[in-house]
């Protein structure tokens, strides 16, 4: 099985980037293939619509930097609360995908804020990033709030520390099982994007 985590921040080494190291290091202890698509450090450019067009250069870069996306059979958003809102990369980043890259495999919402926030991101990208793109997303989030006081060391260093590591546990696990359970979905032959490109 292979995952990919997509961190969303917009800056470089941050606290998105080493949650998404961390779950990428559980992953690998549990024997998942996992890659890391950082779109602080790897940024994507805004999306226009020449990216409609087959031979256009925003179509070329995109068939390039999304190499390995349709073999995940998983993804794991991280996001960042940015004024109340996911942040604009992972938006952007939703606008880029067709309803073959992700369509129909498990998603896992990671949010992540410096104090008490981090809520509406999950609540956005509920709404508004599955239509086209047809990822499920799993019931159970996690909002990793003080997060910079959690997930630096091998071991829990506190209370909130050892929570939120147990939670992420849990949640890894779950996808997991989602991940093997959509696979038969997917290879049931009902599922028909040609004729149904897009949600309603």
């Amino acid at each position: 099985m292979k995952i990919t985590l997509v961190c969303g921040s917009h800056r470089k080494n941050s606290q998105s980037l080493k949650v998404s190291k961390y779950l990428s290091k559980i992953l690998d202890q549990k024997g998942i293939e996992s890659n890391i698509l950082d779109l602080g450090n790897s940024p994507l450019p805004i999306w226009d619509p020449s990216m409609w067009e087959k031979s256009s250069e925003l179509k070329k870069f995109w068939t390039e930097y999304s190499i390995g996306l349709a073999d995940s059979e998983a993804f794991i958003f991280v996001s960042p609360e940015y004024a109340g809102m996911a942040s604009p990369a992972l938006k952007n980043f939703f606008l880029y995908l067709s309803g073959g890259d992700i369509s129909h495999k498990p998603g896992l919402i990671i949010t992540v804020s410096s104090g008490m926030g981090g809520s509406y991101p999950n609540a956005e990208l509920r709404m508004s990033s599955y239509k086209n793109t047809r990822i499920v997303y799993t019931p159970d989030h996690v909002i990793v709030r003080h997060v910079e006081s959690v997930l630096n060391a091998e071991t829990s260093e506190s209370k909130e520390d050892e929570y939120i590591r147990g939670r992420l546990n849990y949640v890894l696990a779950v996808l997991v099982e989602y991940g093997k359970a959509f696979n038969s979905i997917r290879s049931s032959g009902v599922i028909d994007i040609k004729t149904y490109p897009f949600g309603l």
